[in-house]
This record gives structure tokens, C-alpha cells and sequence, in this order.
């Protein structure tokens, strides 16, 4: 019967190298070292995550402490302690969260002292790469003269991260994904022990959310255990707000046809009914990928297995209406939509944005302000001059208000009485300002490359921002509280910062499409995320 005080990804953790599945060549160099005595000092495992790393540290350590004939034994006092996590000769350490060099410090004084009740002490170090670069530099001094009676094992999904003075003073071995049919053995066996009443094809179903990863397709078979009734890919996607083929399908069909307003209206639809974005931007992704491969003449032998007769028919005939370089592109802006949920305040605004990119030609930004009436002299004197701090890769910077055309400027000229010695010192410092704020949130970094310094006094900085949604980003409490507290420092006193709304740029080229979303959200908002003036 189920247990149902422990989870399942830990109630069948390996506990012996055998357990181990698909990472054959790592259990042979291990069992082989212990078995001729010649372990190293340092490992490095490296992997993706789920594949076992640190299930294979635990091993080891109860392997170098146990005093069974063959051990490990999981029966003796120091592998059932290893196993619940008492062993005081066991240390595990997140390097995200204790990555400074005070931490491998303290490491280094307390390995000085001999195992209190085992052969060796273990060091297990997950997330390794994340040690800052005064911590790995105490760490290689530990490591280049370790006791005799240390064992470190260090951990990472980012081995190319790893320095290499460290690198080549451990031994490395490499953990892979699982294959579906590995991954497919190890749910069987838990199914069948538990009696959970699952078909086959969503047993299928739950090792392709997997990605390869033990863990992650064990921790789904437990979340979906305690469903009544017996349990179908139907039961399956309603219950993981997964999106089911048919409607990835549709929302191709609608790309391939560029038409975004059926495109925008079945990705809201699909988040409105709760669907996790990550997740259905991934499954995108996934499709998009078998599509690629089916139009490189691999869908035989890399896709079909996976789809029924039917399904597969359908992805060919999709295939056809894409080029290479149309799921080239494709593809990127989904991974940029990806990449960018890290840091939007809004989940399914990267995705919509990618949509809009996907399905559309370049669409232009248009200015919202009114025109200077006809006749209006405009003269150089009087038109203020804000003080730009764009860059090449953000969005262009504002223009004096008037309804010409203009390109990007190489740079603005400032009128004498604008350009005061404050607004000097911001430009000389406005580096500082985005790298100081880069790292609590990208997108306000973006989106400070394209603001205009249109006035500063005594107390106030006046921000002129192209759109409405650039002024309430800024406006917002969390986020005007971390730039008016950079800008009091530069100044040397405190500074409130307000907002205006400017005018948006424009391009010659544009000018054949200016009766275009005019007003359009998406849009505007795109400015924000891809500090970018068009969506190409």
C-alpha cells in the first residue's frame, strides 16, 4: 500500500549504485574505483537536473562508511543515519545560498576535524558553479591538499562554469536524461508497487512532461496518484492545465496563416482557463521541434514513434506551410518569450508579444500626441531638448515634438539651459544607474535606456517616457522607491521622480502603415519587454 507520509521521489531514491538508471558508464567508474580502492579525493558531477547527482553523493558516502563485507548495506547505523539525513560526517551545502568565501572558509576549519563516527567525512556541494570566484580560489586550496580523511563531491548542471584550476583537480563524471523507455521502467515499477490505476499512454503521457528527469516524472506520478478513478491523458491534461495536442495544433495553423487575431485569442483563452504559460510555451516548443524535424527528413526516425498514425499525418501537413527559416524564427521568439517571464510582471506578456511577432510584419509605433498645427512656427530655441540615455540595443530615443519624420540622431543636441550641471552628472553616471538596477529587475533596466531627462530641480527628476505603459512600470511603488534612491545618491540629496508622457518615435519607412494599431496594448507594451520601437 502507498505510504502516504513520504513522497514519492524520496521513498524511491537509489540507495545502491544497481538502483541507478541510465547512467551506466557512472556506476561502472565508481563501483570499479571502490572496488580497486582508488576513489578520488574530489568528484564533479554534472548533469541536467533529476538525473541523480546528488542520490549518487549519498551512495558513495554510505559506500566509503559503511563496515558491511559489501557495502552499502542500508541496514548498519551509519547508512540508515545517512539515509534520514543525521549523519554528522555528512555535510551537504547549497552553493546558491552559502556561495561567498567566509562559507568555504568555514568548510576549511571544520574539515580539519576527524570524522566523528565513520571513515570519512563527505562533502557534498550542489549548485557548485554558483560559488562566487573568492570562494572557489579558497575552495582550490582545500582541494589541492585535502585530509586524508575528506571526500568532496561537488555537483552542477552548469559544468562549463566550473574554473579550471577546480575542474582539474576532481574527477568528472557526467549524468544524462533518462530515455522515455528508461524513464517509462522506473514509473512501471512504482505504479505497480503503489497499485495506482494509470493507463499506459498516460503513464506515456506523464515520462514526455518529464524531459528525461527522474524526479521531476516521479514527482508528477505522485502529484496525479491520488486522482479517483482510473487515470487518462484526458484526466491528465485537464488536471496539469497541460495543453493537449489539438490546440497546440490549432494555434500552428493559425501562425502558419499569420493570423494573430486567432492566434492572440486562443493563447488568452487557453491562460484564462489556467494554463501554466511555462508549461504551454514549452509543449510549443515542443511541437515546433518535431516539426523541424519532420521537414529535415528525420520525422521517421525522431517523431513518429511518439504520435499516433493520425497526429503524425497532421504535423506533416502543418510542416508544409513553414519554411526552415520561419521555425528558425519561430523558435527564437519563443525562447525569448521564455526567457523573458523571468523578469515581466505580467506571466503571459511574453508569450502574447511572441504571438503578435510570429504572426506579423513589421508593425510600426506610432505617435499618440497631437500634431503642432499647421503653421505653428517651431523654432530651435524653444523646443526643449531632453537628454537621451538610449543605446544601440534598446529603444530609440524621443525627438522633439513635432510630426516629421526622423531616424535615430547619432546624438542629441542640448540647449545650454537644459543641460545644468545635475542633469551633467546623471548622463556621466547613467551606466551605473542601469547596472545598479539590472540585477533586481531587467525589464525597468530596459526600459531606463529609452527615458528622456526632461527636467531636474531642486528636489525632483522629471522622466519623460514614451508610452502610458512605460509611466505606470515606473510609477509603481517597489520600482520608483529603487531609482529614487540611486538618483539621491548620485546627487547627494533626496530626489522624488515623477513622469511625463512624450511622444513616441517614428520612421520614414513607417509611414505607408501609420493607420496601424494605432492604439494597440500589445504593442506598446512590447516596448517595454524587447526595448524595441517595432515588432519585426
Amino acid at each position: 500500500m502507498k505510504n502516504e507520509n513520504i513522497a514519492y521521489y524520496l521513498k524511491y531514491r537509489p540507495q545502491i549504485l544497481e538502483d541507478l538508471l541510465g547512467q551506466d558508464p557512472v556506476k561502472k567508474t565508481l563501483f570499479g574505483a571502490f572496488q580497486n580502492n582508488k576513489l578520488s579525493h574530489a568528484y564533479l558531477f554534472v548533469g541536467p537536473r533529476g538525473t541523480g547527482k546528488t542520490s549518487t553523493a549519498r551512495i558513495l558516502a554510505k559506500m566509503v562508511n559503511c563496515e558491511a563485507e559489501n557495502p552499502p548495506c542500508n541496514k548498519c547505523t551509519i547508512c540508515l543515519s545517512i539515509i534520514d539525513g543525521s549523519n554528522l560526517d555528512l555535510i551537504e551545502i547549497d552553493a546558491a545560498s552559502n556561495r561567498g568565501i567566509e562559507d568555504i572558509r568555514s568548510l576549511r576549519e571544520k574539515i580539519k576535524l576527524a570524522p566523528s563516527g565513520g571513515k570519512k567525512k563527505v562533502y557534498i556541494i550542489d549548485e557548485v558553479h554558483m560559488l562566487t570566484t573568492e570562494a572557489f580560489n579558497a575552495l582550490l586550496k582545500t582541494l589541492e591538499e585535502p585530509p586524508s580523511h575528506a571526500l568532496f563531491i561537488l555537483a552542477t548542471t552548469e559544468g562549463g562554469k566550473i574554473p579550471q584550476t577546480i575542474a582539474s583537480r576532481v574527477q568528472r563524471l557526467d549524468f544524462k536524461l533518462a530515455t522515455r523507455e528508461q524513464l517509462l521502467e522506473a514509473l512501471e515499477k512504482i505504479v505497480n508497487e503503489e497499485k495506482i490505476d494509470i493507463d499506459e499512454e498516460a503513464l506515456k503521457f506523464l515520462v514526455k512532461r518529464s524531459d528525461g528527469s527522474f524526479r521531476d516524472g516521479i514527482k508528477l506520478l505522485d502529484q496525479v496518484s491520488s486522482l479517483e478513478g482510473k487515470i487518462t491523458p484526458q484526466v491528465l491534461e485537464k488536471f496539469l492545465k497541460s495543453s493537449n495536442f489539438e490546440k497546440l495544433v490549432e494555434l500552428l495553423e493559425s501562425f502558419s496563416k499569420k493570423d494573430t487575431t486567432r492566434a492572440l485569442s486562443e493563447v488568452i483563452k487557453e491562460v484564462e482557463e489556467g494554463v501554466d504559460v511555462k508549461e504551454f510555451i514549452l509543449a510549443l516548443m515542443g511541437l515546433y521541434r518535431n516539426i523541424v524535424f519532420i521537414k529535415n527528413n528525420l520525422g521517421e526516425q525522431l517523431v513518429k514513434e511518439d504520435y499516433s498514425t493520425e497526429e503524425y499525418q497532421i504535423l506533416i501537413k502543418i510542416s508544409e506551410g513553414f519554411t526552415n527559416q520561419e521555425l528558425v524564427k519561430n523558435l527564437d521568439s519563443l525562447q525569448k518569450a521564455l526567457e523573458q517571464m523571468k523578469t515581466t510582471s505580467i506571466p503571459s506578456l511574453p508569450l502574447e508579444l511572441a504571438v503578435v511577432e510570429i504572426c506579423g510584419e513589421a508593425i510600426p509605433v506610432i505617435a499618440r500626441s497631437e500634431r503642432v498645427p499647421e503653421g505653428e512656427k517651431q523654432s530651435d530655441s524653444s523646443n526643449k531638448q531632453a537628454l537621451s540615455f538610449g543605446s544601440e540595443i534598446a529603444a530609440l530615443p524621443l525627438v522633439a515634438r513635432n510630426d516629421k519624420l526622423t531616424s535615430r540622431p547619432a546624438d542629441i543636441p542640448i540647449s545650454s539651459d537644459t543641460l545644468n550641471s545635475d542633469i551633467q552628472k546623471l548622463k556621466e553616471k547613467w551606466t551605473f544607474v542601469l547596472e545598479t538596477i539590472r540585477p533586481y529587475n531587467f525589464s525597468l533596466e530596459a526600459l531606463l535606456r529609452s527615458i528622456n531627462i526632461s527636467e531636474c530641480n531642486d528636489s525632483t527628476v522629471i522622466m519623460e517616457v514614451p508610452y502610458s505603459f512605460h509611466q505606470r512600470i515606473l510609477e509603481a511603488p517597489k520600482n520608483r522607491d529603487l531609482v529614487e534612491s540611486i538618483l539621491s545618491e548620485i546627487l547627494g540629496r533626496q530626489i522624488r521622480v515623477s513622469t511625463v508622457l512624450g511622444i513616441r518615435p517614428q520612421r520614414a519607412e513607417d509611414i505607408a502603415n501609420i493607420g496601424v494599431a494605432v492604439d494597440d496594448e500589445i504593442i506598446r507594451a512590447a516596448a517595454e519587454i524587447f526595448s524595441s520601437d517595432t515588432v519585426n
